[in-house]
């Protein structure tokens, strides 16, 4: 029987998990990877599940309407290519402020869409990663005064973004395991992913595991790093020291809901991103080669032998090609430790 979607707001979700028993064996695991595949998603990232939901729960009850409503968002991410995909798709205006340093492929992405690049002063720009999370507010509402009808999508503490993957990730996730996930792993940029699927599975199964995956700060002189946007990171912040929360940890994140937090650098994220190219066929980008490297870790442990460890991977590593993510560095494979 035929079937023709009516638009790409359909296509969004239902994601495939697949199990890595080639990266397993070569590695030698204890425990076993299940990797979540969001760059599945229409405009290629697990945001696109946040950016329909926060448009879609403001149409139902009555904020926003294509006629008249300008989309409003500061971000580097895939929040901002996801928001731009289905603005279009449903007919909205948007508008995105860029922080700096871009990758190329991104840029090309949003000129495709037809986004609104803002202008957005340098120092507001700064002010973000001097004062942290709550900056973002300043951006937003300089982005908006111009504008007729401007509706700020606030990604950072959005609850819709964390209701997105309350009701679909982290179901598809339980579903998809038959239930048997014991870890899961996952990164924090906005947060809601991370909160949305943990809260979720806690509610199914209180012993399942929640670990973030965190870039250890002391990789930022690192030679590799040197000269890569965020870090080399893209999207994922320290939100956790020994005192707590950081500046960096959004609103939407959910600490209450962690059981632990690990940091990961840059190599072992390259080394984790090649491996699954090399071994599975399967190319991720920066944040999702870091979850992957904590899964790795995990899974070389003997407590977590047998023990099913599904990590998050948000995209592809399409995205990241002129930062040559692909590229193997000697230095890489002998300062790793799988």
């Amino acid at each position: 029987m035929g079937k023709i979607y009516n638009s790409i707001t359909e296509l969004v979700g239902h994601t495939p998990i697949v199990e890595f028993k080639r990266l397993e064996e070569k590695l030698g695991l204890k425990g076993r990877i299940a990797g979540k595949l969001e760059y599945f998603n229409p405009a290629g990232s697990h945001k696109d599940r946040m950016a329909l939901e926060i448009i879609e729960a403001a149409e139902r009850r009555g904020e926003i309407s294509p006629d008249k409503t300008t989309l409003v968002e500061f971000t580097s991410g895939n929040t901002g290519i996801a928001m731009a995909a289905f603005a279009a798709a449903k007919g909205y205006r948007f508008k995105i402020g860029l922080q700096n340093g871009v990758s190329v492929e991104r840029l090309k992405l949003l000129e495709a869409y037809q986004a609104e690049i803002a202008n957005v002063p340098d120092e507001l720009i700064a002010g973000v990663f001097e004062k942290g999370i709550a900056a973002f507010a300043d951006v937003l509402d300089y982005m908006s005064k111009d504008v007729d009808h401007p509706f700020a999508t606030r990604q950072l503490d959005n609850k819709d973004n964390i209701n997105a993957h309350y009701k679909h990730t982290g179901p598809e996730i339980w579903e998809d395991t038959d239930g048997k996930i014991d870890i899961f792993v996952g990164g924090v940029g906005t947060g809601g992913s991370t909160h949305g699927v943990s809260k979720f599975l806690k509610e199914k199964n209180p012993a399942i595991k929640v670990v973030i995956t965190q870039p250890d700060p002391k990789d930022v002189e690192n030679p590799i790093v040197k000269g890569v946007e965020d870090g080399g990171f893209h999207g994922i912040h320290q939100v956790h020291t020994d005192e707590g929360l950081t500046p960096m940890a959004p609103t939407n994140f959910s600490d209450e809901l962690t059981d632990e937090y690990n940091f990961i650098t840059y190599a072992e994220t390259l080394r984790a991103i090649h491996l699954l190219a090399k071994y599975e066929g399967i190319f991720v980008g920066a944040s999702a080669g870091a979850s992957l490297a904590v899964a790795i870790k995990l899974a070389q442990k003997e407590e977590n032998k047998g023990k099913l460890i599904v990590p998050l991977l948000p995209d592809n590593g399409e995205r990241y090609l002129s930062e040559d993510l692909q590229k193997i560095r000697p230095e890489v494979e002998e300062s790793v430790g799988f």
